[in-house]
């Protein structure tokens, strides 16, 4: 054996066994020099023992490096990184797990008003019972490292009696497996603002280049959550600037808006608009559906394209209006606002909105509802100096004034009252204590209709342009009825279309006003005719000629217009018990042509022979009418009313 066979051994990186094996051999050659070959021997084992330590620390130079590289990677790759606060954590979570190859690397942040620091993100885990953990200062791994400032190590974190445990930390730290754990702190301007964690889930301490390279990956981790903490600050500012210069161009558009509805509502108040305008400018600021009823429901006045149950709704909404609510919502829901005024509710402001309202909707809407009712108050105020007027020329009118005739005639032009055209005379009547309302409704009525009223002894005096005298009556006394909550009872009258008849026709209206009052008939309506002979007896300036005129008028025109007996032909069916064929006889004609005159005097009287009430009237009428015009005398057996052998033909 030569020293080359060493050589040969250190050349093929032979174990130290094999270094052994070939010094005995040699030794055991003959004629072997033994002190050269262990000297030999030795020599090989030292440049052995140096090569392999060059060879680890080569080894160990080449780890170095790419764990440098692999750290400035990772720093560069942080300092590019673009997000929020959330997506630079889990970025360095998980770049630290792949720099110290562990099972788990998790990063907790300080909290600025508590001493814990607080776990955000964790890479490799199995469970998320790590989410919400908070380690307080002094406590564990993370409260230790928090605390000092220092890094902090332990290679079984159970068993590890230098640290202090909690409860909340330690569940964590068992559902996720973890034994070994290491700590470093995040610095930032030479504050503590969290610490990054690496973890392994079996037992063993981090050797101090895991150490350093952790330590040295927090310092750009910690530079790049700051940057990321900053960017979301200014992103948070920048987004309240937007917020707060929204809210300062939401406010500017909502004053200009306000401005032009004051603007809008002065327009109409000045000029004296109609609540049309109101609510349709409303709807113009507003948008959805507006309504004005008065203080009984009634509506007034409602935006274009409202439709029927829509308006019904919003009536229904508007309840019994108060004048001190500011605001309410009703039903379906609509905003109402009361139409308030010194002198009492004047209805309401009822607004249907097509979606969510703001406080600046309430405020235009309130100011809409102040607007409507100075409106209100305004049309009130002149219908009621109308109606004074127009009270004093009715009351002149029923008076018999001798102001009467042309002086009369152009005080109701300028009033536009007609008062040569048919107008019925109403005289209603309620108890006393609900006059006032009547007074106003009368007074609103006629106003409306282009009539007159007035109050005369406590009773309501209207004339209304009417040619059915007994159906305005009655129409007059459902609606007023109606709307007072009370009934009312109305006399009627006319038409008359001369002024000069006016007292007369409202004497007869208060007459018949009175009969039905006494007949226990209130909340009705009735003329003259209606109440028949009773009109006659309690009617108290009712006249017989009147009831004649009123009860066989048409009939005795028909005659004297025409020459017929149609008047004879009644007063002798009456006489003969109602008996056509007994008429037949007396007045010396055929059965038939009786039968046609009564049918005729049916038509001409509206006549219903069935009517025991009208029937006893024609009678009293025709009693009278003999009385007050005698007819001449006639011969025996002759019909009444009759020369003797006069004829006619059915055609009477």
């Amino acid at each position: 054996m030569t020293r080359h066979t060493f050589l040969r051994l250190l050349a093929d990186g032979a174990p130290a066994l094999a270094y052994e094996d070939a010094l005995r051999a040699a030794l055991a050659a003959p004629g072997a020099d033994g002190e050269a070959l262990r000297e030999e021997y030795r020599l090989a084992l030292r440049l052995r023992d140096r090569f392999d330590a060059q060879q680890a620390a080569h080894t160990a130079q080449r780890a170095r490096h790419a764990s440098e590289r692999a750290l400035l990677a990772s720093a560069t790759e942080l300092a590019e990184a673009a997000g929020g606060v959330d997506t630079v954590l889990a970025s360095v979570v998980t770049r630290a797990r792949r720099l110290l190859d562990c099972d788990l690397a998790y990063l907790s942040l300080n909290d600025a008003a508590r001493p814990e620091t607080h776990v955000r993100v964790m890479a490799g885990a199995t469970t998320g019972d790590w989410r919400g953990v908070r380690i307080p200062f002094g406590t564990g791994i993370g409260g230790r490292v928090a605390e000092s400032a220092a890094p902090l190590a332990t290679p079984d974190y159970f068993h590890d009696e230098r640290l202090d445990h909690d409860a909340a930390v330690d569940g964590s730290a068992r559902a996720e497996r973890q034994v070994a754990i290491l700590g470093v702190p995040l610095m930032h301007r030479g504050d503590v603002t969290g610490v990054l964690y690496a973890s392994n889930r079996s037992a063993g301490a981090f050797p101090p280049e895991a150490v350093l390279l952790l330590a040295s990956f927090a310092a750009p981790a910690a530079a790049a959550i700051a940057r990321a903490r900053s960017s979301d600050e200014w992103e948070q500012a920048l987004q309240e600037a937007r917020g707060a210069h929204t809210a300062l161009e939401e406010r500017a558009r909502a004053t200009a808006r306000e401005l032009a509805a004051h603007d809008h509502g002065m327009d109409l108040v000045l000029r004296g608009g109609g609540l049309r305008e109101v609510v349709d400018g409303a709807r113009s600021f507003l948008g959805g559906h507006l309504a004005v009823v008065d203080e009984r429901g009634t509506p007034l006045a409602w935006t274009d394209g409202t439709s029927e149950d829509r308006l019904h709704s919003m009536i229904r909404a508007a309840g019994p209006p108060h004048a001190d609510a500011a605001r309410g919502t009703g039903t379906d829901g609509c905003r109402v606002t009361a139409l308030g005024t010194d002198e009492g509710p004047l209805g309401a402001l009822v607004w249907a909105p097509a979606g969510d309202t703001t406080a600046a909707d309430l405020r235009l809407l309130e100011r809409t509802a102040a607007v409507a009712a100075l409106l209100r108050r305004f049309a009130r105020n002149l219908a009621a100096a109308e109606a004074r007027v127009r009270g004093d020329l009715l009351d002149d009118l029923l008076s018999g004034s001798a102001r009467a005739g042309a002086a009369l005639d152009a005080r109701a032009r300028r009033l536009g009252h007609r008062p040569h055209e048919p107008h019925a005379v109403l005289v209603a009547h309620v108890p006393a204590r609900r006059l006032p309302p009547l007074t106003a409704a009368t007074a609103e009525l006629a106003a409306a209709r282009g009539g007159l009223a007035t109050v005369r002894d406590g009773l309501a005096v209207l004339t209304l342009p009417s040619t059915d005298a007994a159906s305005t009556g009655r129409q007059l006394a459902g609606a007023l009825s109606l709307r007072l909550g009370t009934p009312v009872t109305v006399g009627a009258a006319g038409p008359v279309a001369d002024p000069a008849d006016l007292p007369d026709a409202y004497r007869e209206a208060l007459a018949c006003a009175r009969a039905l009052l006494r007949l226990d008939r209130a909340g009705e309506s009735a003329t003259v005719r209606d109440l028949g002979y009773t009109g006659l007896l309690l009617g108290d300036t009712t006249t017989a000629d009147g009831f004649v005129d009123r009860t066989l008028g048409p009939l005795l025109r028909h005659d004297a217009q025409r020459a017929t007996e149609l008047l004879t032909t009644l007063e002798t069916y009456f006489a003969t018990g109602r008996s056509p064929a007994r008429s037949a006889d007396l007045l010396h004609v055929h059965p038939n042509t009786v039968t046609q005159r009564l049918d005729r005097v049916r038509r001409l009287l509206a006549l219903d022979w069935s009517d025991p009430d009208r029937t006893l009237d024609l009678q009293l009428a025709l009693r009278l009418h003999r009385v007050l015009r005698p007819a001449p005398r006639h011969a025996a057996g002759e019909a009444p009313d009759r020369a003797p052998g006069l004829r006619r033909s059915p055609a009477d």
